[in-house]
């Protein structure tokens, strides 16, 4: 039982050295691609179009809307499933029913078939969940990466020696 749970755990923690390091490079990556958005993207109104929920088994409850606008050149765009935070869809979301029809969106138009847009007023929620993602990665990583030494270092001292 034990060198079973011991195999088990040298697996997690190599899991956790390479999954780590690869969540916060993808956390930081978003950000990234935020603060471009925010500094280059131009702000206008889009209509919510609608909004899905999806309910996972251990992963809680996530939401996505379609947002439609006009840019100053009067070409019509579409984005659907765009991400929102749990806070933001209770704030637009109320009984079942969608109860704003538009919201502020920034967004950088680069010929893209899916534009490069974020939501201005669910922006800070966002943001903070990518800064507090890439330290949990990070130590994620340092955790594995420091376990894994450790138990594979041990794990070669074990081995019997040939007389």
């Amino acid at each position: 039982m034990q060198g079973w749970l011991f195999g088990k755990l040298k697996w997690l923690l190599l899991i956790a050295a390479i999954g780590g390091p690869v969540l916060a490079f993808f956390c930081w990556q978003d950000g990234e691609r935020r603060k471009d958005v925010m500094a280059r993207g131009v702000e206008t109104t889009a209509s919510i179009d609608g909004a899905t929920r999806t309910k996972g088994r251990r992963s809680g409850t996530s939401y996505k809307i379609d947002l439609s606008w006009t840019d100053a050149q009067g070409t019509r765009h579409k984005a659907k499933d765009v991400s929102v935070s749990t806070e933001y869809a209770d704030r637009i979301i109320v009984d079942n029913k969608i109860a704003v029809d538009s919201t502020k969106i920034r967004y950088i138009a680069d010929g893209a078939e899916t534009p490069n847009l974020i939501i201005s007023d669910d922006e800070s929620h966002q943001e903070e969940t990518d800064r507090i993602m890439i330290y949990v990665g990070a130590g994620a990583g340092i955790i594995g990466l420091l376990g894994s030494g450790l138990i594979f270092s041990r794990s070669r001292r074990r081995q019997p020696q040939p007389a």
